[in-house]
């Protein structure tokens, strides 16, 4: 038996057969970027292997955050998103980006180098049961060995990218045994069960006040959604990742569904919803209490008796097509269907009703003192400055609570968030990513001083690699989701939830970008204008006033989400939303007058 993996030629020069192999297989499936901290050894291998091939590596400055570059290239390509790390302390440290990208059902391949078999008996240093490690938080665990190679990294992909997608832990160990992971063929679609579709038609044509809901998994049938919907004055809610399906700006596109209670004046008062694309994990732990029906369509067969996170709801064992099918009246819905233009009881534009409510709402409630901004002016300042195809990542934090419902959308993966996690710093690497994709355009990065804390090296990267990103810091100097969380008595006090002063400006200087600290909105929008022509990282420190956060928040997640708004009040009041008065404001329309010729940024 070899010691080593033999050495194959690869485009006229020799690379080690596991490290050709796995790269042979990422090329193949159409990946042109790698990402990654390597080590020593079998990692150079790879990222030697890479570079014979003619796939470009990205040197990130930390594991997990290479790992979220990967996984946000894979969302925005389709292609098997790629990450090397070394073993031991560098797979630990990427298990965070591996939980985001299995959470929000991306595909990834992490290539990790381990102890080898044949020494295992001798080193303990960095020695883990990294297949365990890999197995808690990937889809599946791979080792690419002396043997087989090629098979096991073919399985590699063709697991990552197999629906639902996720991450695969490829383990390269040249004294070892290839173990493909058992990686079954790839799953082919069957035809829809008639009792599926004859279920969701009877239910359309019995509901009078149907609702909507668009998840992950429906994004790929974009232009079907639009056109089976168009017209149809059917409110529709859309999951953070699902954002875009529908273009905010069509009279049915009715904000957010997240599980807390912006979305309760509607799904109250519906006696239909019907959830389409729709992942549990995208949900907030919160009570589902909702009286109407839910029919849930995830576009492959359910694993279980019955979805855990929606009570008594009955998931259909019916396609994605079928059901939109039966949504557009062509599987026997019938003319006097709650699809069919007319036949339900919604008043006219009820979806961008509730939605603007909502926004209404959340713009009242912040307000900033003297010296400082609120997250809502944020939010409409940069909105108002930027292209409307703009990518946009955001950061977990009390932030994303003023963005997510209040940013425009026009197309789908515009607007990114880990979603299934909620990590935080997870918005600096991700719009590395997206702007490896498209350099030419800027990126912005919402984030809170918390998640910049985690990341803040990755300025370097976007430096070094000089990419037009404009990091957008809502710089309060708290984790403030968990100060309005925390109880007055018995959770600790200041020391859990407060930072000291940082200036994130002077920081990012130091790092090789442009940092700027604002407190205004001519400086922000003056600072904006600067970034979108720069080559390179801006970091915009925006002095933020926090004093709106709580009300913010129960206006998503608590009890004053409960109470509508009077529509009497909307058309005074629609000139102070976020998208109103902008030069980058999408024109009203209906779902299907905003097509677009693919539902991904970038084809890198």
């Amino acid at each position: 038996m070899p010691e080593e993996w033999p050495r194959v030629s690869y485009n006229g020069q020799g690379a080690p057969a596991g490290a050709a192999a796995i790269v042979t297989a990422l090329a193949d499936a159409g990946t042109r970027v790698m990402f990654g901290l390597p080590g020593g050894g079998p990692n150079l291998d790879v990222v030697g292997a890479a570079a014979l091939a003619g796939m470009r590596f990205v040197l990130a400055r930390t594991e997990t955050a290479a790992v979220i570059m990967a996984a946000t290239y894979a969302d925005l390509t389709g292609l098997p998103g790629a990450a090397v790390v070394t073993r031991g302390p560098g797979l630990a440290s990427a298990v965070n980006g591996i939980a985001h990208a299995a959470l929000d059902r991306l595909p990834l391949v992490v290539i990790a180098d381990t102890v080898r078999l044949a020494d295992a008996g001798r080193i303990s240093h960095q020695r883990l049961d990294q297949a365990a490690l890999g197995a808690v938080v990937g889809k599946a665990v791979v080792t690419i060995g002396r043997d087989r190679t090629g098979e096991a990294a073919a399985a590699a992909v063709r697991l990552a990218l197999m629906p639902p997608a996720g991450p695969v832990v490829a383990l390269m160990d040249d004294s070892g045994v290839s173990d493909p992971g058992g990686a079954p063929d790839p799953e082919r679609p069957g035809r829809a069960s008639d009792d599926g579709g004859a279920v969701l038609a009877q239910a359309l044509r019995g509901s009078r006040r149907p609702v909507i809901m668009l998840g992950t998994g429906a994004i790929a049938y974009t232009a079907a959604i639009r056109s089976a919907l168009a017209g149809r004055g059917i409110p529709i809610l859309h999951t953070y990742r699902a954002r875009g399906i529908v273009p905010d700006s069509a009279a049915e596109a009715a904000g957010l569904v997240t599980g807390g209670t912006m979305e309760w004046p509607l799904l109250a008062a519906a006696d239909l919803i019907v959830g389409l694309g729709v992942d549990e994990a995208e949900m907030i732990p919160a009570a589902w209490d909702y009286p109407a029906p839910v029919l849930l369509v995830a576009g492959y067969s359910p694993r279980s008796p019955g979805p855990a996170y929606f009570p008594s709801a009955t998931a259909l064992d019916i396609s994605l097509p079928a059901a939109i099918g039966v949504l557009a009246g062509s599987h026997g819905a019938g003319s006097h269907s709650a699809g069919s233009h007319g036949e339900h009881d919604w008043p006219p534009g009820v979806g961008q009703i509730a939605r603007t409510q909502a926004a209404l709402r959340l713009s009242e409630a912040a307000t900033a003192r003297p010296g400082f901004l609120s997250p809502v002016q944020v939010v409409r300042v940069v909105r108002s400055h930027v292209p409307r195809e703009t990518v946009v990542t955001v950061d977990a934090g009390a932030h994303m609570l003023a963005i997510m419902p209040l940013w425009e959308v026009t197309e789908p993966r515009r607007l990114l968030i880990s979603s299934g996690l909620a990590t935080m710093g997870f918005a600096l690497p991700a719009a590395i990513a997206a702007a490896l994709c498209a350099p030419a355009r800027l990126v912005v990065a919402f984030t809170g001083d918390g998640g910049l804390g985690m990341t803040l090296a990755e300025i370097e990267t976007a430096a070094r690699l000089r990419l037009r990103i404009a990091v957008v810091v809502f710089n309060d100097g708290a984790l403030s989701l968990i100060k309005i969380k925390q109880r007055p008595a018995g959770q600790g006090g200041a020391e859990a939830v407060d930072f000291g002063p940082v200036s994130y400006a002077r920081a990012a200087q130091a790092l090789g970008a442009v940092g700027v600290a604002v407190s205004t909105e001519k400086d922000l929008a003056a600072a904006l204008t600067a970034a979108s022509g720069r080559d390179g990282p801006t970091v915009i420190d925006v002095q933020l006033d926090p004093a709106g956060y709580p009300a913010i928040m129960d206006l998503s997640r608590g009890e004053a989400g409960r109470q509508p708004l009077p529509a009497t009040t909307l058309r005074s009041a629609q000139c102070r939303l976020p998208w109103r008065n902008s030069r980058m404001s999408p024109r009203a329309s209906s779902p299907a007058s905003s097509r677009s010729a693919s539902t991904r940024p970038c084809r890198a």
